[in-house]
């Protein structure tokens, strides 16, 4: 099944923080597939997840104001994944600055698997492309490397989408 979806993670602000600067409000009821179209929840390390399963391309990657913005004294992940492309991003960013970006975009770029990455990227990017990478060698499939912004942004703040999650269900204020 095709899927499209964008979350942010905020680590350095508190949950109540987060949702006011979004305009949001946690419902309290517990997220299923398909019940809401926004879902959060803490994580541990100090982690705030938004989810946001009613995307344009790219979520919320590409609200650079709300990233700079969210950010300041904090540190922030955003991620986008469609299974349409696949395309994916994630982009890192601190105290109101982009720090770094990874995107997968198939129809662009000179090469059917076109990854863009730049900036001051997490030690575990280039264990995360090498072994997509690998892969990509191996299978000669296009989209091989379509996973290496997902996982840099899972490496990172901890969170998967498709992982076991108590999400609740958010609301627009």
């Amino acid at each position: 099944m095709a899927s499209m979806f964008s979350w942010v993670a905020i680590r350095g602000r508190t949950p109540q923080d987060v949702l006011d600067e979004l305009g949001l409000a946690d419902t309290g009821v517990s997220h299923s597939a398909g019940s809401s179209r926004l879902a959060g929840e803490a994580l541990s390390e100090g982690w705030y997840i938004v989810v946001d399963y009613d995307v344009d391309p790219a979520g919320y990657v590409s609200k650079t104001p709300m990233l700079q913005q969210l950010s300041q004294g904090a540190e922030v992940v955003a991620c986008y994944e469609s299974s349409y492309g696949p395309d994916s991003a994630a982009t890192g960013w601190w105290n109101g600055s982009q720090v770094w970006m990874v995107a997968h975009y198939c129809d662009s770029g000179t090469e059917p698997d076109h990854l863009e990455y730049e900036g001051e990227l997490p030690l575990v990017f280039n264990e995360i492309l090498s072994d997509a990478q690998t892969e990509y060698a191996a299978s000669g499939e296009e989209g091989c490397l379509a996973g290496v912004a997902v996982d840099l942004a899972a490496e990172v703040t901890g969170f998967r989408e498709d992982g076991i999650w108590d999400l609740t269900e958010l609301n627009q204020v």
